[in-house]
């Protein structure tokens, strides 16, 4: 078993000592894992504004336990494996993996002067406070979607690429933005025009998790009617839209659009469909609108995807 305790003051740090406790060089902040150990990399970046993130993508031959002990220097921890898990480096944390298991993380550290000189104080007080007391259970709430998109580009970034590190870090700052929308979605703080965001209401919560089912069934042949929807989640229309847009960053047809090109992209990667059954499958009469809506989200065409498997 491969156990690894350390104190989080910054990711590079991190990363280096975990390449000598490995005996794993770390060159320009990324470490490969050889064959006798396993196969992928961990990537570190330090940000000159002073927070810094990691990128890991690998698996192991052996256990491997990652042991993070209190630190005096304290900061924020932020970790999507795909949801989002917030923590406070003043407390312990353990996390294990099984010999095996593909590892693929994104993390980043926020020092307490960093959050200090670029967020309000009632807004910082309450990230520290939810930190360090998380709610019991976080798991019924609806963010993996809004940040999957955003994911996928920094696990594919080409870390070979000389601009690699100006992409992950827009990418980054793209997701930590998400991150605070969605968390100020759910706190109540007051805002310059004397308005307030909304405190989250549990049945809310559970009336778009429903929308959310119904817009991502990969049996639905067309959108639904905003008054289908609306009757679905005991909402009026409007109050639908706007509570939708909050949490999840994007109008309703969006996410629907999203999640059926996603579709889309997965069963052209499986190999078993040609282009036209991907495109009449998930709900596309015109494979010309679909081969322009694909390139739009994902940059290439579908058939791109055939040919690069």
């Amino acid at each position: 078993m491969i156990r690894y305790s350390y104190q989080l003051t910054d990711f590079r740090h991190w990363l280096s000592d975990f390449g000598n406790l490995l005996h794993l060089p770390v060159i320009g902040g990324k470490l490969e894992f050889p064959s006798d150990l396993g196969e992928g990399f961990i990537h570190a970046v330090q940000v000159s504004d002073g927070y810094s993130f990691v990128v890991m993508d690998f698996i192991l031959n052996d256990d491997l336990v990652f042991f993070r002990k209190a630190s005096s220097a304290t900061g924020l921890s932020l970790f999507f494996s795909p949801t989002p898990h917030l923590s406070s480096t003043a407390s312990v944390e353990e996390l294990s993996f099984a010999a095996n298991t593909r590892v693929k993380r994104i993390g980043l550290f926020f020092p307490v002067t960093f959050l200090r000189r670029h967020l309000r104080r009632d807004i910082f007080d309450s990230l520290r406070e939810y930190a360090e007391n998380p709610p019991a259970n976080t798991s019924r709430e609806p963010v993996a979607f809004e940040y999957r998109s955003v994911l996928e580009d920094i696990h594919g970034a080409d870390t070979g690429s000389p601009l690699v590190h100006l992409q992950l870090h827009n990418r980054i700052q793209l997701l930590t933005e998400k991150y605070l929308h969605s968390f100020l979605t759910k706190a109540n703080f007051p805002l310059p025009d004397g308005k307030t965001w909304l405190k989250e209401k549990e049945k809310d919560l559970e009336a778009l998790k429903g929308i959310v089912q119904i817009l991502s069934d990969s049996a639905l042949s067309k959108f639904p009617s905003i008054d289908t929807l609306s009757h679905n989640a005991r909402m009026s229309s409007t109050k639908l839209k706007t509570r939708f847009k909050q949490i999840y960053g994007m109008k309703l047809y969006e996410f629907y659009n999203r999640n059926r090109l996603e579709q889309a992209r997965e069963m052209l990667k499986s190999g078993n469909y040609s282009v036209k059954q991907v495109g009449i499958n998930i709900g596309f009469s015109n494979l010309s609108n679909f081969a322009k809506a694909f390139r739009k989200e994902f940059g290439i065409l579908p058939k791109e995807i055939l040919k690069n498997r």
